[in-house]
């Protein structure tokens, strides 16, 4: 079994799988399935499973965001609907997810809609998929391979990276290596430090997720068209 980590990129998806001892960048995530052909378990920080006209309700983010400090909270957004996935530009998408739902988008959002979009179009052309790729978050995952301590710092800090490397060291004495080993083979504007550190942490909460598993909601929704609406952690050791 392979225990990937992912995460949405500049260059497209990052993915760290420690039992290859790998960093790989794909330009879709339609290439990563392909290249991962064994059996795996994918744990990716991308929203899977949209509220809908026809199903409006998805309370992960409600629930999650009680699990994370004050400093926290905000990297978790709202989630557009389905139809706004359609949207030709950030105003027309806005409106649809306000006609849906009541509600806008960011424009945070809107930048990841696209990506949003890839993963869960992947999941209804490929049902097989949906016990194997689930949504995790690296926040909530972070603080949880911390024993539920929250982190003292940004990931987007010197200080913040340290801490998370320490974390993940605790677990795989091999991620410093791996993470270094990232950052002299790709250039920045492929990937951030912190794109590394959060695809690094979800392939151990995947692992762990075996014996240890947790998800926000305890008893997830479904949207529309059968998808799990789940956050996905896992306790640490």
């Amino acid at each position: 079994m392979k225990y990937l980590g992912v995460d949405g990129c500049k260059g497209g998806w990052i993915s760290a799988c420690y039992g290859s001892g790998e960093i790989l960048i794909f330009r879709n995530i339609e290439e990563l399935v392909s290249h991962y052909q064994d059996e795996f378990l994918m744990f990716v920080d991308i929203p899977i499973g949209l509220a809908s006209a026809k199903n409006k309700k998805r309370n992960c983010e409600k629930e999650a965001r009680k699990l994370l400090s004050a400093k926290r909270k905000s990297s978790i957004f709202p989630v557009p609907c389905w139809e706004s996935l359609e949207g030709q530009n950030y105003e027309d998408a806005k409106g649809i997810n306000r006609k849906v739902l009541g509600c806008g988008i960011s424009k945070q959002t809107w930048f990841i809609m696209p990506k949003i979009k890839e993963v869960n179009s992947l999941l209804i052309d490929n049902r097989s998929l949906q016990s194997v790729i689930k949504e995790s978050h690296p926040e909530i995952s972070f603080k949880y391979l911390n024993l539920g301590i929250p982190l003292g710092h940004s990931k987007k800090t010197e200080k913040g990276i340290i801490e998370r490397l320490e974390i993940l060291t605790k677990y795989k004495q091999s991620s410093p290596a791996i993470f270094h080993k990232a950052l002299q083979t790709y250039r920045k504007k492929e990937v951030a430090k912190d794109d590394i550190l959060d695809a690094l942490c979800l392939s151990v909460t995947a692992e762990l997720s075996e014996k240890y598993g947790r998800s926000v909601p305890l008893r997830p929704m479904t949207d529309e068209f059968g998808i799990e609406m789940a956050i996905n952690y896992a306790t640490g050791l």
